[in-house]
C-alpha cells in the first residue's frame, strides 16, 4: 500500500519538563473475543474523534460525538475500506468499534492512511463482542539477517500528543550492505496512528575494539576498554553484580519482596554500584544496555485511559494540546520516572545525571559521565521506580570522548509494494510541517546511502527518528467504564495503583505483550 504524507504546522517545543514525559511503552498485540458488559453511561466527547470499526472502515466524527449505552452518536462521516467518499451515520454500536482516537483536523480529518491492513485483520479475527487486546505504541524498526528480521529500535516512544514530539537517538546492530546502503522496515505494530516526521542516520567512526554509545542527551559517546562494575547490590541486599556483568539475557528486575513495599510514600529501588578509582582523570564513563518493563503501559491503559473512558478522548484530544497541562503532567512524570544516576560524595548521594523511560520493546543503550569523587573508590547509585526497569549490563570506561559525527539523510523510501513513494519520501527528508502518517499493520523501508570508509576504520550508525503518535482507545475501555469513573489525576498515588495492578498481572502480561504482534503487510 502506498504511503503519503500530510502538511501539519510546526509544533511548540516545551523544553526539558516535557521532554521528560514518559507514559507508556510500545506493546505488541494478543487478539481474542469476549463479551463486553455495557454502561449506560453518557460522556460527551468535544474533541473530533475518529472511530475504528472491526470490518475496517472509518467513522469520522469531526465535531466531536455522545457514547454511552453500547453506541457512539454525532453527526459522523464513515468511510468504508480502501474509501474516499464517506457515507453520512449517526450512530455506531461500540461493539464494532476496535478503538477510538482524537485527531486534529487540520491535520487529519479524512482517514487517508487508517483503512489499513491490521483493520482488515482485525475484522477477520472478530466479528462478535469486542477485541481483547494487549497493545501499545510507537514505531518499531528492523533491519535483516539474512531474511530474518530483526528488531533494532523503538522511535519516541513517549510522544502521546503533537506538544510532546520528540527526537530519538537510538544505537544501531546493523552494517551496510554491499551496495553501500543501510536498510531498516518501520512498522506500526500497535493500535495507533503514528505522525512520523523526519528520520536520518548518524555515523560515528572510530577505532577497532571501541564501542559507541548515546548519551543521556543523544550525542554519540565513544567509550574505550568497558568493565563490568564488581560490585553491584540492590535495596533488597541482593548481589547483582553478575546479572549486570554481561549482555546475556540475564535480566534484573526489581526483587519481590521490594516491590510488594512500593507504595505512594516509597515507590523506589535502587542499585548501588561500587568501582574502584581510575589511575588518572577526573570521571568515568557508566553506560548501560536496558529496557523499560510493562509497567508504564500499566500506568497508560489502565490508569489513564482506560479508567476514565471516553472522556480520556477528550484529556488526549483537547487537555493535552494545551501547553500548561502538558508541562505539568512532564513535570509530574519527570518528578518520578527514568533513572537517576547519583554519585557518592561524602556521607549522601548527589544525583549528577538522569535518563528517560526508553520502552519495553527493544533493549536500549545510553551511557552517562560521572564526576569521580575523593576516595579509593567511585560509588553509584541508580535509582528509580520499583520494577519500572530491566537492566542486561552495567559497565563502565575511563577513556571516552565525544567523537566527530556525520549525519547520514535519507535516500529513498519503499512502501510495502516494492515501489519507490516519493511524497513520503519528502514527509521525512526534514524536520518540518510535513508528516508521514501510518496506522496499524503498515510498513515501509528506509534507505540510507552510507558510502565507503578506509578499510582500518570502523563506524557506528545510530538513527534518529522525530513524531509523536495517537493512541486509540480501546471500545471495551469504553464499554466498561461506570458512571462513577473520575479523570486522571497525576500523582504518586496513581503511580502506586499502577504498582498495585502491575503486581497482580505481571506474568501474563508480559507473556501475552512478547508473544503477538499486529502483522504488517
Amino acid at each position: 500500500m502506498p504511503l503519503s504524507g500530510s502538511p501539519s504546522p510546526r509544533l511548540l517545543r516545551l523544553g526539558a519538563a516535557v521532554a521528560m514525559l514518559s507514559a507508556t511503552g510500545c506493546i505488541f498485540n494478543k487478539l481474542s473475543v469476549e463479551e463486553v458488559p455495557r454502561t449506560d453511561a453518557l460522556t460527551v466527547v468535544a474533541s473530533p474523534v475518529k472511530a475504528h470499526m472491526l470490518d475496517g472502515a472509518t467513522v469520522v466524527f469531526s465535531r466531536g460525538a455522545a457514547v454511552g449505552g453500547g453506541f457512539v452518536k454525532g453527526d459522523g462521516e464513515r468511510y468504508a475500506l480502501g474509501s474516499m467518499s464517506p457515507v453520512i451515520v449517526s450512530t455506531v454500536p461500540l461493539d464494532s468499534v476496535v478503538g477510538m482516537e482524537s485527531y486534529q483536523i487540520r491535520v487529519d480529518k479524512g482517514p487517508t492512511m487508517l483503512a489499513t491492513t491490521g483493520a482488515v485483520m482485525v475484522g477477520a479475527v472478530a466479528t462478535v463482542g469486542a477485541l481483547v487486546a494487549i497493545l501499545g505504541s510507537c514505531p518499531t524498526f528492523y533491519s535483516d539477517s539474512s531474511g530474518t528480521p530483526v528488531l533494532e529500535a523503538e522511535g519516541f516512544s513517549y510522544s502521546i500528543a503533537p506538544l510532546f514530539e520528540q527526537r530519538d537517538v537510538d544505537r544501531l546492530r546493523t552494517g551496510v550492505s554491499p551496495d553501500g546502503t543501510v536498510r531498516l522496515e518501520v512498522r506500526n505494530e500497535a493500535l495507533e496512528t503514528h505522525y512520523i516526521n523526519h528520520l536520518d542516520l548518524i555515523e560515528t567512526r572510530h577505532l577497532p575494539g571501541e564501542t559507541v554509545v548515546p548519551d543521556q542527551r543523544g550525542f554519540p559517546l565513544v567509550l574505550g576498554t568497558m568493565s563490568p562494575a564488581p560490585n553491584a547490590w540492590d535495596r533488597a541486599g541482593r548481589d547483582v553484580s553478575r546479572v549486570l556483568a554481561s549482555t546475556d539475557g540475564n535480566i534484573f528486575a526489581t526483587d519481590a519482596s521490594t516491590l510488594a513495599a512500593a507504595d505512594s510514600t516509597d515507590l523506589q529501588d535502587y542499585v548501588d554500584i561500587t568501582v574502584p578509582r581510575p589511575a588518572s582523570g577526573d570521571s568515568i564513563a557508566v553506560a548501560f544496555r536496558l529496557r523499560n518493563s510493562l509497567l508504564n503501559t500499566v500506568l497508560l491503559y489502565d490508569g489513564i485511559l482506560a479508567d476514565p473512558g471516553a472522556a480520556s478522548l477528550d484529556w488526549l484530544g483537547r487537555d493535552m494540546q494545551k501547553i500548561t497541562n502538558a508541562i505539568d503532567i512532564g513535570r509530574w512524570y519527570s518528578k518520578h520516572m527514568g533513572m537517576r544516576v547519583s554519585v557518592r560524595d561524602g556521607t549522601g548521594y548527589r544525583e549528577v545525571a538522569r535518563f528517560t523511560d526508553k520502552g519495553p520493546i527493544a533493549f536500549h543503550d545510553v551511557a552517562v559521565i560521572i564526576p569521580i569523587p575523593p576516595g579509593d573508590s567511585v560509588r553509584v547509585r541508580l535509582s528509580f521506580v520499583a520494577d519500572d526497569w530491566r537492566i542486561d549490563r552495567v559497565s563502565f570506561a575511563t577513556k571516552f570522548s565525544h567523537a566527530p559525527v556525520r549525519t547520514i539523510p535519507l535516500s529513498a523510501v519503499i512502501g510495502s509494494d516494492g515501489a519507490a513513494d516519493t511524497a513520503a519520501f519528502a514527509s521525512l527528508s526534514a524536520a518540518d510541517d510535513r508528516y508521514l502518517t501510518t496506522a496499524p499493520g503498515q510498513r515501509f523501508s528506509a534507505r540510507f546511502a552510507t558510502g565507503s570508509i578506509a578499510p582500518d576504520s570502523v563506524r557506528t550508525f545510530m538513527l534518529a527518528s522525530q513524531g509523536y503518535y495517537t493512541e486509540w482507545v480501546r471500545g471495551k475501555w469504553i464499554n466498561r467504564k461506570s458512571a462513577a469513573a473520575k479523570p486522571f489525576v497525576a500523582s504518586a498515588a496513581s503511580i502506586a495503583t499502577a504498582i498495585n495492578r502491575w503486581r497482580s498481572k505481571r506474568s501474563d502480561f508480559e507473556q501475552q505483550f512478547y508473544s503477538t504482534a499486529i502483522p504488517t503487510r
